[in-house]
């Protein structure tokens, strides 16, 4: 049974130091009572990754300071806590069901001269429950403390234990340029403040510096798109140049998260949110070489193409790899909501009005999770020119999945 400890603190200052900031909880002369290591956050640093069970995370609690005697410590399920914190935190996290949690010892005690009450744990059961796309925690919270002259620091009473499994699905492969080509979608999205999302697995990333990789396209028609292309010339090599509705962005200061290598998946996550455009990779921040994006960047979204399809780019400008996980947001997303839903997410999220997963697995359709608006790639189409489009049913025939273990992702 593998066991995932929560790291105790061991700077007694520091806990005192976060008590007294709590100034309408902090009294003289009390011991403070809180769960060990969420000080900064409820939300544990690990996660179960709950592939087999049972399985069993360990935990303590901690006061500020040497207890002047014993404190036993009453540990209890709590979802209110997570509601609260979900509210106040525009956060979406569910609670492991209480039926299949299993708290070993719902009172432990802080002994008298000790600031630490002996490891306590909890288990999980059972994972018949878990679905793609929503993000677990376990909800533990301080009940009460009998003994000693004690308070609860509010802020710090509860755990929620992140919950996971790792899922390995098919994803898109793009290894002929005959699959690039575009699709309308449906009637479109206007978008004030949005997020745009997708998962790209590059094979290559070609040879030298300027060997531009075109991976894919939002476009309005005859109006702004959001252009993803690797190695723009005179851009830093195997970076990302994002062309917005209005400027450009490009990722990949020396050294920094925006520098893409071959053969790993990275989650592209762009956002909007009416003053800024902010890039991440993987759920980390990007710092940008070169940002030039300014004034509004509201567009009618009605189009999706892969690759660069039209005129003689297919070719110079061809991307082979894997894609999946597109998504259309209306919303500016936070970068804790971003890395908490690397894997996938789910259909019913707030703001959420379009999302491709791309794991078909068979087949030449793109399926929409959210509103049906499904992308058959048989009736894809590309331009001839600027104006006009052609049927490529062609581009159909091109599209193949591959599913491995490297599509493998835990969340």
């Amino acid at each position: 049974m593998k066991k995932y400890i929560i790291p105790i603190l061991a700077a007694v200052s520091a806990l005192c130091f976060t008590a007294c900031n709590q100034a309408d909880k902090f009294q003289y002369g009390k011991e403070i009572v809180l769960v060990t290591g969420t000080d900064a956050s409820p939300i544990s640093s690990d996660r179960i990754l709950a592939d087999k069970v049972p399985i069993t995370y360990n935990f303590s609690v901690s006061a500020t300071g040497p207890a002047t005697e014993d404190m036993k410590v009453h540990i209890m399920y709590d979802t209110l806590s997570l509601k609260a914190y979900n509210a106040a935190n525009k956060t979406s996290y569910v609670a492991v069901p209480q039926n299949v949690i299993l708290i070993h010892d719902e009172c432990v005690t802080i002994a008298k001269g000790s600031a630490t009450s002996p490891l306590t744990s909890v288990s999980m059961l059972d994972n018949s429950f878990i679905e793609e796309g929503v993000n677990y925690v376990i909800p533990l919270s301080v009940a009460y403390v009998e003994g000693g002259n004690a308070s609860v620091m509010e802020g710090s009473k509860s755990i929620f234990i992140k919950v996971g499994k790792t899922m390995e699905t098919y994803s898109l492969d793009i290894n002929t340029t005959n699959i690039y080509s575009t699709h309308t979608l449906g009637d479109g999205y206007e978008l004030d403040n949005w997020t745009l999302e997708i998962k790209a697995h590059p094979y290559t990333l070609k040879s030298k510096v300027g060997d531009l990789c075109r991976f894919c396209c939002w476009n309005e028609d005859g109006g702004g798109q959001v252009l993803l292309r690797f190695n723009e010339n005179g851009k830093p090599w195997k970076s990302l140049d994002i062309v917005a509705p209005n400027g450009r962005y490009v990722t990949a200061k020396v050294g920094e998260i925006g520098t893409f290598e071959e053969n790993t998946w990275y989650m592209i996550s762009m956002v909007w949110d009416g003053s800024n455009l902010s890039v991440y990779i993987n759920g980390v921040k990007d710092e940008p070489s070169e940002n030039s994006v300014s004034g509004s960047q509201a567009f009618k979204l009605n189009r999706f193409e892969i690759g660069m399809s039209w005129g003689g780019y297919g070719n110079s400008q061809s991307y082979t790899g894997r894609m999946a996980e597109m998504r259309i947001w209306n919303i500016a997303r936070s970068q804790s909501d971003i890395a908490s839903t690397l894997c996938s997410v789910d259909a019913k999220s707030d703001g959420l009005v379009g999302y491709w997963k791309m794991n078909e697995g068979e087949g030449h359709i793109f399926r929409d999770s959210v509103a049906g608006v499904d992308m058959d790639w048989d009736k894809s189409e590309r331009q001839k020119n600027e104006k006009d489009y052609v049927t490529t049913p062609e581009a159909g025939a091109a599209v193949s999945w591959v599913k491995d273990a490297k599509n493998k992702c835990a969340q």
